[in-house]
């Protein structure tokens, strides 16, 4: 917007391309989401970014790929349980920012089908979803600490940044045209207002994001997709929508987030405790009337709501948060929304 007081980042994006109108409509209707955030990380009920907490060298946290079978998952199940508590829409990281991809990329051996597990748990998902017409997000991590070219764990200077981008768009390019329809694109991995690290920089200012690449690739192969950017500042061309990470559309609890609202659809995007990820230790779960405040808001602003889960190791579901988002469903259909 013209007349904002915030630094234009106009620059980072060229892209032409914006959904099409029946994926625009999708997003509108589909009010209420889940996000799931699962992973390598989760074998040890760990944060998502515990390779960088706890600066684990790459060749290790590597090895952990050896051991992942997660034997309870089950895609049918998570689907059914999202669909009895109402929600429409289901976002999945498919790529966190340690690289460990849960799709078998035919560009890098760090992914789920080349694990232990032997599974494409996204090619799953994107069934399930598809047989019970769940629109399917993509989250997708800018950031890959895994592989060699690109700054690594200590957000150092990329190697080859060329090869870098030139992987990220192939990957991409692999989850848009391999199952069925996407609904929307969630990108992560760039803050350029506010750092993760003081020793950001070269991710942050220093190299040009293939955005333009990016968003116009996705939107032509798959027209509907509604593509965002967790990057924190208004949005940018080839973005349809401004999303907010554990706040209210316009508000800034968090520190991080952009305190003006563009003109793009609005989405929350919330957590169930403190954190991302499935963590046994954590004893935060948020309850059902704190979740439909949030809720009420947010449709007031017409804004769309999507709440994380962390499912466990195993691949089964945290049955906390089940029932959570069980009593939610309860409590929106007492106070008239519809499901």
């Amino acid at each position: 917007m013209s007349d904002s007081s915030l630094p234009s980042y106009e620059w980072a994006s060229h892209a032409t391309l914006q959904a099409a109108e029946p994926g625009r409509a999708r997003f509108a209707a589909d009010q209420f989401g889940v996000s799931v955030h699962w992973g390598l990380y989760s074998q040890d009920g760990a944060k998502e970014w515990v390779r960088r907490l706890e600066m684990i060298p790459r060749e290790i946290y590597a090895e952990r790929a050896k051991e992942f079978r997660p034997e309870d998952f089950d895609a049918g199940r998570w689907l059914d349980a999202f669909c009895e508590a109402g929600a429409t829409a289901l976002m999945l990281t498919t790529k966190h920012h340690d690289g460990f991809c849960l799709w078998d990329s035919g560009l890098t051996d760090f992914t789920s089908a080349k694990s232990a597990a032997r599974r494409d748990f996204v090619g799953e998902l994107a069934a399930a979803c598809h047989e019970r017409d769940v629109a399917l997000h993509f989250y997708f991590s800018l950031l890959d600490w895994h592989h060699p070219d690109g700054g690594g764990v200590e957000f150092g200077p990329p190697r080859d940044w060329e090869a870098f981008c030139g992987f990220l768009l192939g990957q991409v390019d692999e989850l848009c045209s391999r199952y069925g329809k996407v609904a929307g694109m969630l990108f992560d991995g760039w803050w350029p207002e506010a750092k993760a690290a003081e020793d950001q920089t070269d991710v942050n200012s220093n190299v040009v994001w293939p955005l333009t690449a990016l968003y116009d690739g996705v939107h032509r192969l798959q027209p509907g997709a509604m593509i965002t950017n967790n990057h924190h500042v208004l949005p940018l061309p080839g973005e349809d929508y401004q999303v907010w990470e554990i706040d209210i559309p316009g508000e800034n609890t968090q520190g991080f987030n952009c305190p003006e609202i563009g003109e793009k659809p609005l989405m929350a995007w919330m957590t169930s405790h403190g954190a991302w990820s499935w963590q046994p230790s954590r004893a935060d779960l948020r309850n059902a009337g704190q979740l439909l405040a949030d809720y009420v808001r947010c449709r007031k602003l017409g804004a769309s709501y999507f709440q994380n889960l962390g499912p466990m190791a195993s691949g089964a579901l945290n049955p906390a948060e089940v029932a959570l988002l069980r009593e939610f469903q309860r409590l929106r259909l007492d106070a008239g929304f519809a499901v």
